[in-house]
């Protein structure tokens, strides 16, 4: 940033610098040193909502409309094993993937003033720190799987943003057994009229802008489906089953469910509507991780916390260690936004503050 500056200053030919300001305040001082400023908070995925993509941006705009805003990452997990009818942030499902990827499409659609952005990621990759969704090793964040063979229906949201070409797409492929007698149908397309046909019969025509979502009426067994938009079609097959397949949801999904609720469970009678308290020489949430893992019992109850509020392996040297160690868990949580459960900073601290610091 220092030679941004200096270059500024000494060399009569404007050079143009980015700065990522990720953990920047919007009213700090690094504002304005270059000449344009990338953030990315994945709001949506590591904290917050996908809805607090929209106002943050416009916030800052409102601020500093001088300053050429981009994202430099935004991005969230999709594995193509996982899926189900209620996709939800962190269940790792290709559903969820692609309704936030659908919403920031959107969202950067409708802002002009965004200088650029940056999908994390086109493909899959190998990430050795990393242990999520059940995947070791490899970061989940792509529009393709690694191998590039199977393009995730997040792939198709921005083809119908940005493609000339007519295209349509179902989404769903890949959950192809469905339970129940009627079921979901989302298509993408850049045709401003989409038609789905069911077992060979029209179900509706609707007209609309990039996502069109229809309800379909499953027979029992096997049905066709498919999309057509203009000269183009697509189709998938759909079997109507009694029970969903065990293996479209990820068992640690209702794990950290479990354990947020037997988190509370083993907390007591806690008054977690008390102001928090942080009495001299004890832990606390305000204590760097670095500085909890010296005692094992705070690393035990922090890792744990961490765990089930951001699907995070804590362990000293080991996975995203060192980009962590100098966050404190009241940091991480506030990153987390209104994800987490009422109470659950407040409890985190009220375990704390019973150890004593050496």
């Amino acid at each position: 940033m220092e030679l941004n500056r200096l270059a500024h200053e000494l060399d009569p030919v404007r050079l143009t610098t980015i700065a990522h300001v990720s953990m920047t305040p919007t009213d700090g001082p690094m504002h304005h040193i270059t000449d344009v400023e990338s953030y990315n908070h994945y709001f949506g995925w590591y904290g917050g909502k996908m809805t607090d993509n929209g106002p943050w941006l416009d916030k800052f705009h409102a601020e500093h409309p001088d300053i050429c805003l981009g994202l430099s990452e935004y991005g969230c997990e999709g594995i193509v094993t996982y899926h189900g009818p209620a996709p939800a942030c962190k269940d790792y499902s290709e559903e969820y993937q692609a309704l936030y990827h659908e919403h920031m499409a959107k969202v950067l659609d409708a802002r002009p003033w965004i200088w650029s952005s940056h999908v994390w990621n086109m493909f899959d990759f190998g990430c050795a720190a990393r242990n999520e969704g059940g995947v070791a090793g490899r970061n989940n964040k792509g529009l393709v799987t690694i191998d590039r063979k199977t393009k995730k229906d997040s792939y198709y949201i921005y083809k119908a943003y940005w493609s000339r070409e007519p295209m349509v797409h179902i989404c769903g492929r890949r959950y192809g057994q469905r339970a129940g007698g009627t079921t979901e149908i989302r298509v993408y397309s850049n045709q401003p009229q989409v038609e789905l046909l069911v077992n060979g019969k029209s179900a509706k025509k609707q007209t609309g802008d990039k996502v069109f979502v229809f309800d379909a009426a499953l027979e029992p067994g096997f049905n066709t489906i498919i999309a057509r938009a203009g000269d183009v079609t697509d189709s998938i097959t759909l079997e109507r089953v009694e029970q969903e397949p065990a293996v479209y949801v990820l068992p640690e999904v209702k794990d950290r469910a479990e354990g947020v609720a037997n988190w509370f469970k083993l907390a007591g009678g806690l008054d977690l509507e008390a102001t928090m308290k942080f009495p001299e020489g004890k832990y606390s949430v305000r204590d760097k991780l670095e500085e909890l893992a010296k005692n094992p019992e705070t690393l035990e109850i922090v890792s744990k916390a961490i765990k089930l509020a951001a699907n995070f392996d804590l362990a000293p040297g080991a996975g995203m260690w060192n980009m962590m160690k100098s966050m404190t868990p009241e940091g991480m949580m506030a990153m987390a936004g209104d994800t987490l459960p009422k109470g659950f900073l407040e409890s985190l601290n009220a375990k704390l503050i019973k150890i004593d610091k050496p």
